[in-house]
């Protein structure tokens, strides 16, 4: 797949009734942040990018964008993965060819912004 697969790969197998694990015993480094390939205001447009093409509810992409604004780069940051998922949604970028995937992620999505339990802790 390609950028997010990784918590399509979770979100899934969630879906699936499968759980997954995180191991707090073991430490990564990493020697450059996320993105840094594409520079900050490049690695957040294509996170915007990756959240469209994942299916993320609008209204969730919203709220991620509003927690995002406290985070370097402060502000720019948040308009720039707003800035992706518009670009996205307006060339029509291909989705994820999963639509029970799809609706199962965006209930989660749903589900956390209302305050109720979901597969994230």
């Amino acid at each position: 797949m390609g950028p997010g697969s990784d918590t399509l790969d979770e979100v899934k197998g969630n879906m699936l009734g499968w759980s997954s694990l995180s191991f707090l015993d073991l430490e990564m480094h990493h020697h450059r942040w996320t993105g840094a390939t594409l520079g900050r205001w490049g690695g957040s447009v294509k996170n915007g990018k990756t959240d469209y093409v994942s299916g993320y509810h609008p209204l969730f992409l919203i709220a991620k964008a509003v927690a995002r604004i406290r985070q370097q780069p402060y502000f720019f940051g948040s308009i720039a993965l707003l800035w992706g998922y518009l670009i996205a949604y307006l060339e029509n970028m291909p989705r994820v060819d999963d639509p029970a995937l799809i609706r199962y992620l965006r209930s989660q999505q749903m589900a956390k912004l209302m305050g109720r339990e979901t597969i994230w802790k």
